[in-house]
């Protein structure tokens, strides 16, 4: 199979509880650039004398200082050999020299077997990795298009583990202004977009972003990203600056991204002067609305260093281009032939007006249902409960209500029965009080899966302690291995099991960061789940 899938959990349960944290609000300003670094890591050659010149680990990193160390980076037609250039050698030379251990990336892929590869750095301060897929790997002259997944590090992340996901996509289209390369380009992104429209079935955050080598917003592979009829795909460019780009870039001057030269400074690259937008950085709805707790940040897309004024000339030609420090141009000047992309985003969650006394709320899916468990600190002003689920967690409806206990401490149970297979359910709790007000729980998320239903891991991802429930119709001794990504297995242990649903818990401090495989066997029986190590 032509996919690499590494360390994916695109839809995980998460468990929360203490339920006072989880209501906290916070509002954090986050940064995401594209950047085409053409040939970086290429050897030098005669011709070519710069193309592998050391300076542009120099150049790349006043690039990035400038920009105030971006959360999010990502980079497209880096020379992909040896692989451990665009991971090791990109982080230790130029990331770690401006923020020290800050910076982690995804895993470096390479199916299409093409020379040049993206790569994606994100801030490890701020964001988690869940994993990356290829999304479109068929065409060996561009770098695979993949999916990264990651999920914001909340302040309240350790002790609720609730978050907040984003999703990247990272582009390196076919080059070339002739029919058949916008052919060629449609047929690319048309397939990452069929991926996505067969995987994607619920609202989320969406990014996708690098070189489409477009000549106007009327190409086809645009076009299935601005106009596609699927809602959950259809992306947005943040500026809307649609139009002919290079057929009449005075009229886009200022996101013209290619060419920042007139004349070869020794990297063989693109000569043509600034009159091409090549370069996106596209959103989808939920992020453009702020739907889902990220939202764009309303006129901050900007081209580095595009001042409007160089239309067909260098970025660092006459009249001098005050956009940037000279330092900056001067680097923007010789790292690449392209200019970077950057925008910024406001991951947010508001906080309720009304204080929250739930203790704690969890849901399972075991075998073929889900069960809810709630219980809250005071129960004396509470009228009753309602149990509400949504598809989407925008729109809920009502499954049932439950009247309090009039106890001091109230603890409550429902089983949601009416299930289908491979969907994603959002759960809440609404309490309504003698006084007339409402409030919520957090959110519970449970994804229907009928190969894992009769086991959970919470939370997850996880640290030391692995906590999952099983639904055993065993009675007796029972083993739990943990496996490894590469098939090991890191430990193995005893249990044993009763008759219907338990909770047990394994410490694994000692195992390493990465996705492992908890497979309990029973007499008659096997379960199987993934889980994640931070």
């Amino acid at each position: 199979m032509k996919f690499i899938i590494t360390n994916l959990l695109f839809l995980i349960t998460i468990c929360f509880s203490n339920s006072t944290y989880s209501q906290s609000s916070f509002t954090d300003t986050i940064s995401v650039i594209t950047y085409n670094v053409n040939n970086y890591g290429t050897p030098s050659s005669g011709s070519c004398p710069t193309t592998g010149s050391p300076l542009r680990h120099g150049y790349l990193k006043n690039i990035l200082q400038y920009l105030q160390s971006p959360d999010i980076i990502g980079f497209e037609k880096i020379y992909g050999t040896p692989n451990t250039f665009c991971t090791d050698t990109i982080r230790m030379k130029v990331m770690d020299s401006i923020c020290k251990g800050c910076y982690s990336n995804t895993v470096y892929t390479n199916v299409s077997g093409y020379k040049k590869t993206n790569m994606l750095f994100y801030k490890n301060t701020k964001f988690g990795y869940l994993g990356t897929i290829g999304i479109y790997t068929a065409d060996n002259n561009i770098s695979d298009i993949n999916l990264h997944k990651l999920y914001y590090k909340s302040p309240s992340l350790p002790t609720t583990h609730d978050t907040i996901f984003l999703n990247v996509i990272v582009v390196h289209d076919k080059s070339g202004s002739g029919v058949s390369d916008s052919a060629t380009r449609s047929t690319e992104i048309g397939g990452a977009m069929s991926w996505l429209a067969k995987n994607v079935h619920q609202s989320g955050n969406y990014i996708i972003m690098g070189d489409f080598n477009t000549q106007s917003s009327n190409e086809g592979c645009f076009q299935q990203m601005i106009n596609n009829t699927d809602t959950l795909i259809q992306f947005y460019d943040p500026p809307n600056q649609l139009g002919l780009w290079s057929a009449n870039p005075t009229a886009f001057s200022m996101y013209l991204t290619q060419s920042t030269r007139t004349t070869d400074p020794g990297d063989c690259a693109s000569t043509s002067g600034m009159n091409n937008r090549y370069d996106h950085l596209l959103l989808n709805r939920p992020i453009m609305n702020g739907y889902k707790n990220i939202q764009y940040i309303a006129g901050s897309y900007k081209v580095v260093g595009q001042d409007g004024l160089h239309y067909n000339q260098a970025i660092n030609a006459s009249p001098t281009n005050n956009s940037v420090p000279p330092n900056v141009l001067n680097s923007l000047y010789l790292m690449s032939e392209h200019l970077p992309v950057a925008v910024k985003l406001i991951i947010s969650k508001p906080k309720n007006s009304l204080p929250v006394n739930f203790l704690s709320f969890r849901a399972t899916y075991l075998h073929y249902k889900v069960s809810l468990e709630w219980s809250v600190g005071n129960d004396d002003e509470t009228n009753y409960y309602v149990i509400e689920r949504s598809m989407d967690r925008e729109n809920y409806f009502v499954l049932d209500s439950i009247f309090a206990t009039q106890h001091n401490r109230g603890k409550y149970s429902y089983f949601d029965r009416n299930l289908s297979e491979n969907k994603t359910l959002y759960y809440r709790i609404k309490q309504y009080h003698k006084n007339g007000s409402v409030q919520y729980s957090t959110v519970q998320i449970i994804t229907i899966n009928s190969i894992y239903q009769a086991l959970n891991i919470y939370p997850n991802p996880l640290k030391n302690t692995l906590a999952f429930d099983v639904e055993s119709i065993d009675n007796g001794l029972a083993s739990v291995d943990i496996i490894n990504s590469v098939g090991q297995v890191v430990m193995h242990i005893k249990t044993v099991l009763a008759t219907g649903i338990q909770h047990q818990s394994i410490d694994v401090a000692k195992l390493l960061h990465g996705v492992y495989l908890l497979k309990l066997t029973t007499l008659h029986n096997s379960y199987s789940a993934k889980f994640i190590v931070e």
